[in-house]
């Protein structure tokens, strides 16, 4: 069995007849069919069923194609690899980078790539934080940053900094006046202006406080960070931010913001990718200019 055969295999599977395949492939439809029967050999079993319009794989055909797709892929990844060791890097590359870090990111990104790598075609999807990990996970994109430190199986992840969550009021707010920061009972009872779920800081909210046995007292939900600082700003209540993020932008002077304590509410922040799917030689490339921008904004894993 070589690689060849599976391709021819997954041909023959994708059209559903031997000679559309054999056409498709331009290889002679007897000498398909005769690389068919000795992976049907090889393999000691059936891999498809002949009817009268087509062939269909069987139980064991198709746990082959999964398997035999994946081979197959990361043969031609290979081989854009060693090709491409002595080129520059090209092609489309797709980073997801949550909303909250967009403003420290997305600009510097992807000057650095225009300007190191040209025939990269760079996509920046900026998003929820819940939503990154699903994206990395489908496919929609090559990496993302993500929040958290337990992640599901199939990520390779690279740490970048580690960040403390921060009560957020409108400037003056009586609560935070000669304070230097805020048990996490206080705030949970407070009139909050949170994301929906499953966005990273309504998670990180809910799950530090579920020892305590108290729901977060939720007024608003907003899926919109700017949208939240405007409205706190305003007054119209509280809001869970980190400190970084609570401090920039044009609505920042009108926000203060206190630690939370008791316990702290601390999340990590990593570069991640699907360990299944290797990256490609651009996708590589953003990936190493994202974590060089990062580690110039970071020192000891804290935000400079």
């Amino acid at each position: 069995m070589d690689i060849r055969q599976l391709r021819y295999f997954l041909g023959i599977v994708e059209h559903g007849s031997l000679s559309k395949a054999a056409e498709a492939l331009r290889v002679a439809q007897p000498a398909l069919s005769l690389h068919l029967k000795r992976l049907e050999e090889e393999f000691g079993c059936p891999l498809v069923h002949r009817t009268a319009r087509g062939v269909v794989p069987t139980e064991s055909g198709l746990r082959l194609a999964v398997r035999a797709g994946v081979l197959v892929e990361r043969m031609a990844t290979l081989k854009d690899e060693i090709r491409g060791l002595e080129a520059a890097p090209a092609g489309p590359a797709v980073i997801g980078i949550p909303t909250s870090l967009g403003p420290v990111l997305t600009v510097p990104l992807a000057l650095a790539v225009r300007r190191r790598h040209p025939s990269i075609h760079l996509r920046v999807v900026e998003g929820l934080s819940g939503h990154m990990l699903e994206w990395v996970l489908s496919g929609s994109v090559d990496m993302a940053l993500v929040f958290g430190s337990e992640h599901p199986p199939g990520l390779a992840t690279r740490f970048i900094a580690r960040e403390r969550l921060a009560l957020v009021a409108t400037k003056g707010d009586r609560l935070l006046q000669g304070r230097h920061d805020m048990d996490l009972a206080r705030v949970l009872s407070l009139p909050l202006i949170l994301p929906g779920r499953p966005h990273g800081v309504r998670a990180e909210v809910e799950r530090a406080a579920r020892p305590l046995g108290v729901e977060p007292r939720v007024v608003i939900e907003i899926d919109a960070l700017d949208q939240i600082k405007s409205l706190v700003a305003a007054g119209a209540g509280y809001t869970v931010l980190s400190e970084r993020y609570a401090r920039f932008g044009a609505e920042a002077a009108n926000l203060d913001a206190v630690p939370i304590v008791s316990p702290e509410i601390e999340r990590t922040i990593s570069l991640a990718h699907a360990s299944d799917r290797p990256l490609s030689i651009a996708a590589k490339a953003v990936h190493a200019i994202a974590v060089e921008h990062l580690e110039r904004l970071t020192t000891d894993g804290r935000w400079n």
